[in-house]
């Protein structure tokens, strides 16, 4: 799906849900804006400053971070360790003369599946063993320990059950609590009209609502998402 038309901002300590049905352009929204797909024209800004983002290794020193959709295909390798996991997107910074430091790797990865109260035997179990719900806080607790400033979060809580999709919501509130600007994608409406503290939806490629948290409702979202026209 080509996007065209998309200005919008997440400041610091704010959830924006992108809303719209599938095949409207938002993971492309969210791949762009990590460096994944190509920018044709226009900006991001990070804290006020133009950045160039060339690709996803950029877009992680810009200080920003993706949780993909997929998480198993895109956010996990899946023949790897929880502890190797937690720790893939700051491999660099734990390297000393081109030596891993593994000993660091495991104290990175205690910290965070605590943090996030990952249900698991130990830091060595293969991810793959893990639930749905505890590879995705794996996911989460790799992009944090890059202590990022912009969270991208595409379909967050799809696949998990309900206590892990409680304790998702969690988190990203404390996050954005703490300051981080957060761009949530969900297919899930509730989800969507829960979280955020203002809502933009997408059509066809284009940005073609936004509504602040106290405006927002499911009719008007649907209406936006599919081009009804809603009667008041």
């Amino acid at each position: 799906t080509a996007v065209s038309g998309i200005p919008f901002a997440a400041r610091r300590g704010e959830i924006v849900g992108l809303a719209g049905l599938v095949g409207a352009g938002r993971t492309e929204v969210a791949r762009a804006i990590f460096g994944i797909e190509k920018i044709d024209a226009g900006e991001i800004r990070i804290g006020g400053q133009a950045v160039q983002v060339a690709g996803p290794r950029e877009a992680m020193k810009k200080g920003l971070a993706l949780v993909p959709e997929e998480r198993q295909r895109h956010g996990l390798l899946m023949p790897m360790s929880v502890w190797q996991n937690t720790t893939l997107a700051i491999v660099d910074r734990l390297a000393r003369f081109g030596w891993r430091r593994d000993a660091m790797a495991r104290d990175v990865a205690r910290i965070g599946v605590k943090r996030l109260d990952v249900k698991l035997r130990g830091i060595d179990q293969p991810i793959r063993e893990l639930s749905g719900g505890n590879q995705q806080k794996v996911v989460l607790s790799k992009w944090l320990a890059t202590k990022p400033k912009v969270m991208l979060l595409d379909e967050p809580t799809r696949g998990i059950d309900i206590s892990a999709k409680a304790e998702v919501h969690r988190l990203v509130s404390e996050l954005a609590a703490e300051g981080m600007a957060v761009l949530m994608i969900s297919s899930d409406l509730l989800e969507v009209l829960a979280m955020s503290d203002r809502i933009l939806v997408m059509r066809e490629g284009r940005i073609v609502a936004e509504f602040p948290r106290e405006e927002a409702t499911a009719e008007r979202v649907i209406a936006a998402a599919t081009g009804q026209v809603l009667r008041e």
